[in-house]
């Protein structure tokens, strides 16, 4: 299956609502239980994400033409990590997780970033452990910078990982 699969560069004129649906799909399934319900329940795919602001740095990963993987990258956007390259968001639709599509389409990310940045770092939640483990593989260490992001539906806490 994985070998089927083609990530790919998006520009002006790709599916940005394929792509919304990936991350609807994904943060309804991966974030149940790790972040407040109400939040998940005010997802909105016209309003909630505006994957088209990115359409230069987003890779996605294909299976027969539909949009099944997202990955965003791009320069660091906490002063604090200036000069780094970014990871800024990265979800597989549930039904092809845990296949190596995540993998694939994270590595050439990672390949991309690296030709400009010596250093890297991204943001994930604190308690997604199945997400740290994941970046951990790909060597990002735990820094010491957390983030308290209070939100109307309650507080989400995040941890800054870096890779040098």
């Amino acid at each position: 299956m994985i070998d089927s699969i083609k990530i790919s560069r998006t520009n002006r004129s790709s599916d940005f609502e394929a792509i919304k649906q990936v991350y609807y799909q994904t943060w309804r399934y991966s974030y149940h239980g790790l972040v407040p319900e109400l939040l998940l329940d005010q997802l909105d795919l016209k309003t909630t994400w505006n994957p088209k602001t990115r359409w230069n740095n987003t890779l996605i990963a294909t299976d027969n033409q539909k949009t099944i993987g997202v990955c965003t990258f791009g320069p660091a956007r906490r002063q604090k990590y200036y000069g780094f390259g970014e990871i800024y968001s990265f979800y597989v639709l549930p039904k092809f997780q845990h296949q190596g599509i995540g993998q694939k389409l994270f590595q050439s990310a990672l390949d991309i970033l690296s030709k400009d940045y010596d250093s890297l770092n991204l943001i994930v939640l604190k308690n997604n452990l199945s997400a740290r483990a994941f970046f951990e593989m790909y060597g990002f260490q735990e820094t010491a910078d957390r983030i308290a992001e209070q939100t109307k539906f309650g507080l989400l806490h995040e941890i800054v990982y870096t890779k040098e």
